[in-house]
């Protein structure tokens, strides 16, 4: 593996951009290189041999040094923070597993509806849908002030973008400041699978 200098803006950029990255992995709390420094004597080798080009690390600490970033505190943000082989117990509510749905008014799902709002009113409300017609297949996540649409591949059915559309949720709530979060859902049968997701894996 060999250095060769920058000439253009654009890698340049791009190089900068490298070292940043580089320099966040190193400062999270689980690198093992995050202890890592260059020895007095290699310091002094290098600065009295210009030519010498110095390791990665150490380029990364000037750019850094140079961008006053020196001293930022990298936090761990963990999608994965279950193992995959450690399935985590998933519980849903469903005020409307009493009614039956053909014998059932509008006016009454819309009142158990409310009254659940009312309940949970300290919770930031998403809403979360997916739909196939022909030749299109989409989803959608509705939060307080944005909406998210999304195309999804036409192969995909009316299942994979209901979970889609829940997973986008959770990806959003998972960077958010705030804790409280009611996810609101029309797809049972996603529930239905998250809910026996350790008899029936996916």
């Amino acid at each position: 593996m060999w250095y060769a200098p920058s000439t253009t803006f654009r890698t340049k950029v791009e190089a900068i951009k490298c070292q940043l990255l580089y320099s966040c992995h190193v400062c999270s709390f689980s690198c093992p290189l995050k202890p890592f420094a260059l020895a007095i004597g290699l310091n002094r080798l290098y600065e009295a041999r210009s030519f010498n080009i110095k390791p990665f690390s150490e380029r990364t600490k000037a750019v850094l040094n140079d961008a006053h970033l020196n001293n930022i505190n990298i936090q761990e943000n963990n999608i994965l923070a279950f193992p995959l082989w450690d399935i985590q117990i998933f519980n849903y509510h469903n005020p409307f597993s009493d009614y039956d749905k053909a014998g059932t008014a509008a006016i009454i799902y819309q009142q158990l509806f409310s009254y659940h709002r009312n309940k949970y009113s300290k919770y930031i409300p998403v809403y979360t849908d997916g739909s196939k017609t022909a030749g299109h297949v989409g989803c959608g996540v509705v939060f307080n002030n944005t909406i998210l649409s999304f195309t999804l591949h036409n192969s995909m059915s009316v299942f994979s973008a209901e979970f889609t559309a829940i997973l986008v949720a959770l990806q959003h709530i998972l960077i958010s400041n705030h804790r409280h979060f009611c996810v609101h859902t029309d797809s049972m049968s996603a529930l239905e699978s998250l809910h026996f997701l350790a008899e029936h894996r996916l």
